[in-house]
This record gives structure tokens, C-alpha cells and sequence, in this order.
């Protein structure tokens, strides 16, 4: 089965959304671009497990 290139994934989405996120100017004045990779993937990771832990807080709330 081939994916639709045009159907992205939930996950996909929330990573593009983070990526805007952080793609503002005081990141790209500041990093070099290997630096920024890494600040960015850095970003990425924090946010979407700070992601998940709001996630399960909301799931298990009492």
C-alpha cells in the first residue's frame, strides 16, 4: 500500500508544528548550523515527550 505524500501523520504534524516553533530568529541568528541542527533536534525531543507526559496527565487525571 503507498502512503498519499499529501496525508501526513498526526506525529508528522505536531513535529512540523515544534519545528515552526522553534525556527524563530533569535534561534537562527544564534546557532551555527551544525549547532542548530542539534538545538533543534534537541527541541524536538524535549517537546514532544513534555508532550506526552501532558498526554497521560490528562488521560489519568482524577
Amino acid at each position: 500500500m503507498k502512503k498519499n505524500p499529501q496525508h501526513k501523520s498526526s506525529i508528522q504534524l505536531l513535529l512540523d508544528r515544534y519545528r515552526a516553533a522553534f525556527r524563530i530568529p533569535e534561534n537562527l541568528d544564534y546557532y551555527s548550523e551544525m549547532d542548530y541542527r542539534s538545538a533543534e533536534r534537541k527541541f524536538l525531543k524535549y517537546a514532544l515527550e513534555q508532550d506526552t507526559i501532558e498526554t497521560e496527565e490528562l488521560l489519568y487525571r482524577d
